[in-house]
């Protein structure tokens, strides 16, 4: 029951200050006086409503600035994740390269004595096979070779091997 009391006198209270009017400034004064007080008031009143008004404009400004910020960084960080997708193709590309060129190396020409481009060049180096120190020589620098040339592949790569193992060889006759 007391709650109940005073809750009611709590309500009551925010009620009659929320519908409390204020009181008239105006009240009171003769005809001519009130006319003026009432323009006065009234003069007041529009200044308050301009200066609201103001506020209002200046707080809308205040706010398309900061969308305008907002949509800036926006783009900027959209921009920068454009790049860094970019940058990782570029880089995944790279890496697909390296690991090709990887491979290659890993597989020396030599691995393949089916292809037509060994079997000719065997023909060329009858050494190859049956010349233990040529046929070592040459698997080393086929690695040799595969690490420092790795673009170079086919004939021109068994080729690079044959002048190296003539070099070596010719010079120590």
């Amino acid at each position: 029951m007391i709650k109940q009391v005073f809750l009611a006198l709590i309500l009551s209270a925010i009620a009659g200050t929320i519908y409390a009017e204020q009181p008239d400034p105006c009240a009171g004064m003769t005809s001519f006086a009130l006319t003026q007080c009432r323009n006065d008031q009234q003069k007041l009143q529009e200044q308050q409503l301009e200066q609201q008004q103001q506020q209002l404009q200046q707080q809308l400004q205040q706010q398309q600035e900061r969308q305008k910020q907002l949509n800036e960084q926006q783009r900027q960080i959209q921009d920068q994740l454009e790049n860094i997708r970019l940058q990782n193709e570029i880089l995944r590309k790279q890496l697909e390269q390296e690991k090709a060129a990887n491979q290659a190396a890993q597989r020396p020409a030599t691995d393949y004595p089916k292809s037509p481009e060994i079997k000719s060049w065997k023909l060329d180096n009858p050494w190859f096979g049956t010349d233990y120190a040529k046929t070592e020589f040459a698997m080393r620098y086929a690695k040799q070779l595969s690490k420092e040339r790795p673009d170079l592949s086919g004939r021109a790569y068994l080729d690079a091997i044959s002048v190296k193992v003539n070099e070596a060889f010719s010079a120590k006759k």
